[in-house]
């Protein structure tokens, strides 16, 4: 009997207390719809003036307008000898070291410098033979270019020092000066036969008469006959002579323009080739220096990086030493703008440039602005260039060394955007996609 008195009496409250929830009071109904709205709206026109920026972020590197210089191996071997200690001032075209190699870097230098003497343009090339004996030479790869070169000096010197041509030239010359004197004696013959058949000619005539008036016999009219043909044959060969010795002279003045036209052509030939080997030793000096010395690109303070000491083994693309401007120019940050978001980044935009080497939160950040954008993509996105404030000192007064160029992540502040814009953007990309499908 207890038990289901306390039962009735349990089930009599709950719903005396269910009367009582069920029915909620109307002005608690009125204020907390009010509230709500309130709510609501507060929360969609904040959303419509709260505005915050977008953050791109692109990978950056602090550099100058004179960044160090680095000097790479370009072979593999040993460094058989270094001329200058770490830290030391160099300038540019020193020869910081070498690579090890089949020549003697003391003939290279022997044969570079009788290169940047030599000019194979002028006639006279006397520069290149000196007191020195080249054939003594130890020059490793560049061995055969220099053989090639040298035989082509030696038959171009041959060539200007024998003369032969213009010897030649020169015999033709006084072969023509005797014809021509020849010629005047051959003039002077045929004027002088002329005369005398004139003289024969009036005595002929005479003959002729007589004869024919039966003073003088058929015999003698004969004789004169034949004594003036003799004379008309004598300036006929008299002529004949001289148009012989005509054409011997032009020939012999032809002579002249071929053996001319032979010397000016094997003087180019020779000059070709001795100009041709020059120029290939030239290239083939060069490439050897690029490849075994290591040579100062610029100025500065010399800093070793992978080199101890002689005699140490390096490899192709080794970063073996660095040269340190004494002006580093102006001290600005390249960018890479990634192609998604790189329509928002725009000039004099602020950026914050995170550093690998310096934790933000411990040395600050490095700040700037935007200078320019290129307009041409590379493969990952867009170069930029970034004003730094201060150079390459951070927000907390922390002066970073430019010893080597510094790297980070820049964070470029774009333009404000409202909340409400933020939201509405997917649902009006959305709702752009569903009428195109539907057109």
């Amino acid at each position: 009997m207890e038990i289901k008195d306390k039962a009735s009496k349990i089930n009599l409250r709950s719903e005396e207390i269910t009367e009582i929830l069920g029915v909620p009071p109307k002005w608690i109904l009125r204020w907390g719809i009010t509230v709500i709205f309130v709510v609501i709206a507060t929360i969609f026109f904040g959303s419509a003036f709260f505005k915050y920026p977008d953050i791109v972020i692109a990978p950056a590197t602090i550099t100058s307008e004179n960044p160090p210089s680095v000097i790479i191996s370009k072979a593999n071997g040993k460094i058989t000898d270094i001329f200058f200690t770490d830290g030391q001032l160099v300038s540019r075209g020193d020869t910081i070291a070498v690579i090890e190699n089949p020549a003697k870097l003391k003939d290279i230098l022997t044969l570079s410098r009788i290169v940047q003497k030599f000019n194979p343009q002028q006639k006279t090339t006397d520069s290149i033979v000196g007191s020195k004996n080249l054939d003594n030479l130890n020059l490793g790869d560049i061995q055969n270019p220099f053989n090639s070169f040298s035989k082509a000096y030696a038959e171009h010197q041959l060539f200007q020092k024998q003369d032969y041509h213009k010897q030649k030239i020169r015999a033709i010359e006084s072969e023509i000066k005797q014809y021509n004197q020849y010629y005047n004696q051959l003039c002077t013959q045929r004027n002088l036969t002329i005369k005398d058949l004139e003289l024969t000619q009036k005595q002929f005539t005479r003959d002729s008469q007589l004869f024919k008036s039966g003073v003088i016999p058929a015999l003698e009219y004969e004789r004169s006959q034949a004594t003036i043909l003799s004379k008309r044959q004598a300036l006929e060969n008299a002529k004949l002579n001289l148009s012989s010795t005509t054409i011997t002279i032009e020939k012999l003045r032809q002579n002249i323009l071929d053996t001319k036209l032979e010397q000016e052509s094997q003087c180019k030939k020779l000059t070709e080739d001795l100009v041709n080997n020059f120029n290939q030793l030239v290239s083939t000096l060069s490439a050897w220096e690029k490849t075994y010395l290591l040579i100062a690109p610029s100025s500065g303070k010399l800093t070793y990086m992978n080199v101890w000491s002689n005699l140490q083994e390096v490899k192709s693309g080794d970063r073996l030493f660095t040269i340190n401007p004494e002006k580093r120019g102006k001290v600005f940050a390249q960018l890479t703008l990634p192609f998604e978001g790189a329509g928002k980044v725009k000039p004099e935009q602020h950026v914050n440039i995170k550093l690998d080497g310096y934790p933000y939160m411990e040395f600050g950040m490095v700040e700037g602005t935007i200078e320019s954008i290129s307009s041409g993509s590379m493969e990952n996105g867009y170069p930029a260039i970034v004003s730094l404030h201060n150079g390459a000192t951070t927000g907390y007064g922390e002066n970073l060394s430019l010893d080597r160029d510094l790297t980070g992540i820049a964070e470029i502040t774009t333009e404000d955007m409202t909340l409400l814009k933020r939201l509405l953007n997917p649902l009006k990309h959305i709702f752009k996609n569903r009428v195109e499908r539907h057109k």
